[in-house]
């Protein structure tokens, strides 16, 4: 004898549809905002790796922005050994000093990581898009009936 899957059904009032809806209007809002700021971070990491990978080995003069927007500039000059003294946040305020390759593989890890959080991020926000957008419609039909008949009770007054 064969199993069959019971299909559970269950009624729920227009007013819970609402309250869903808008719970998940809250929760998209939510993930749009931290990929964006994960977004941010990973391009913020992404530039640290490019400014290491193209800064030659040797020592030279040059110039550092002293804000994100570029608005001054100071110069600096390199030593020759700069390769070997990279300063990298490792979180909560603390950084090592370490190779320039050991930086480089340290952010890598981190932009691979953040990547992976936002995949994931964008793969619950389409999930919740798609059941508030499924519901939106819902919410559509059943006021387009309510309509409907209000017309069809007014005509046959």
């Amino acid at each position: 004898m064969s199993k069959e899957n019971k299909e559970e059904r269950r009624t729920i009032t227009v007013g819970e549809l609402v309250s869903r809806a808008n719970q998940l209007r809250d929760y998209i809002s939510a993930v749009g905002s931290q990929i964006e700021n994960i977004s941010a971070q990973l391009v913020e990491l992404q530039t640290a790796l490019d400014t290491l990978n193209s800064i030659p080995k040797n020592g030279f003069p040059g110039l550092i922005a002293l804000d994100r927007l570029k608005t001054a500039f100071i110069q600096v000059k390199t030593s020759n050994s700069w390769f070997n003294e990279v300063l990298v946040n490792i979180g909560r305020s603390y950084y090592i000093k370490t190779s320039v390759n050991e930086a480089i593989e340290i952010i890598s890890k981190r932009v691979n990581t953040l990547r992976k959080t936002i995949n994931e991020l964008r793969r619950r926000y389409q999930v919740a898009l798609n059941e508030y957008n499924a519901i939106q419609q819902i919410l559509a039909n059943v006021y387009a009936r309510i309509e409907q008949q209000r017309s069809k009770e007014t005509r046959g007054s």
